[in-house]
């Protein structure tokens, strides 16, 4: 990643100057006046619906609905958490939202299109907040960094969570995890050869072996998510790379392997430690990050290449949470350096 500085930086600032602000996303709108943490992670129980949650004050867990028009009010669900939560939709009306809990294992609420439950202790050890993602319709994943360095994971089946899954590795970041929409979940995250990037899959019974792909990143926050394309298992990973700059590897689907991978390709980009992305329809992503300016910009692949970054602007922190809510739309939430929340849907 590294010799590709100076050339996406180029096309970075050209970009600046050739899109117009907004593009076909909305302006911004707020979430409420309460304040949270950076880093809100946002998913869809259904069709224009979308639930967010983050870090509220004095370690607590808040959360927030969107019903297609316009945002309750923050709730708190009471509780001690110790990192992000991470949200997933399990495609049969739920929304489940891991975080690290006081005791250092995995703690979890589901809404469940109409209440959110109590955050509830699954268990395990987490050096990390988790990543979850849907495995299949009714089943997610949430992922979080082991006490050992690899990966250690439990999935709620819609009834209960399983035992966990520990992968033995190497990290030293928090996992990334997208669904890679046949019935797997695939994480990435940094490892100490080399800082490269390293990439696992979840059958939905095992964890794969780590690949290694490459690369040289300093995010601290990963994303991936399905592309939902005629091939099935095709998803897309994103990183920041040692030049501030954001990368896509598309995973082609078939054997798992570092060769079924595209390779890192810039999107150009000043970022913050990383950013979010959502599918929003066949084979079409948006995406959004915090550039280095604090303002929220957003970018969108139409199945054949990527538009160009587009400004919505404002004065954040940290990174956006953004989740498909359909009709080939997403919405991306973020927090002001007001700790207040808003967000923008598009494109």
């Amino acid at each position: 990643m590294k010799t590709l500085c100076a050339r996406y930086l180029l096309l970075w600032a050209l970009s600046l100057c050739a899109l117009p602000a907004f593009a076909t996303w909305k302006a911004t709108v707020s979430m409420g006046t309460t304040v949270v943490e950076a880093d809100p992670s946002c998913a869809s129980p259904s069709t224009g619906l979308a639930v967010c949650a983050a870090r509220g004050v004095g370690q607590t867990l808040v959360v927030n609905q969107w019903s297609g028009t316009k945002w309750a009010t923050w709730k708190v669900i009471a509780g001690t958490v110790t990192s992000n939560p991470s949200c997933a939709g399990d495609g049969a009306g739920n929304v489940i939202c891991g975080v690290r809990g006081s005791t250092g294992g995995l703690w979890a609420t589901i809404y469940n299109g109409t209440t959110w439950g109590a955050l509830t202790a699954v268990g395990g050890t987490l050096t990390s907040e988790p990543s979850c993602a849907q495995i299949k319709i009714g089943e997610v994943l949430c992922t979080g960094r082991s006490s050992a360095g690899g990966f250690t994971s439990s999935f709620y089946n819609g009834s209960v969570w399983s035992a966990f899954k520990t992968l033995v590795g190497s990290t030293v970041t928090a996992p990334g995890c997208g669904s890679d929409g046949e019935g797997g979940v695939v994480c990435i995250a940094t490892t100490t050869t080399t800082w490269n990037v390293v990439a696992a899959r979840f059958n939905g019974a095992a964890w794969s072996k780590f690949i290694n792909l490459g690369g040289s990143s300093i995010s601290d926050r990963y994303t991936c998510t399905t592309l939902g394309s005629t091939t099935l298992g095709v998803l897309s990973c994103f990183a920041r790379g040692n030049n501030e700059t954001f990368f896509v590897n598309n995973f082609k689907g078939g054997t798992w392997a570092t060769t079924s991978w595209s390779g890192w390709v810039g999107l150009g980009g000043s970022l913050n430690p990383g950013g979010s992305c959502a599918q929003v329809d066949a084979g079409e992503l948006a995406c959004a990050v915090v550039a280095n300016d604090a303002a929220l910009w957003v970018n969108s692949f139409n199945g054949t290449s990527w538009l160009g970054w587009s400004k919505i602007g404002g004065t954040n922190n940290g990174n956006p949470g953004c989740t498909s809510i359909g009709a080939g739309q997403a919405l991306c939430a973020v927090v002001g350096l007001n700790g207040k929340a808003v967000s923008t849907i598009g494109p």
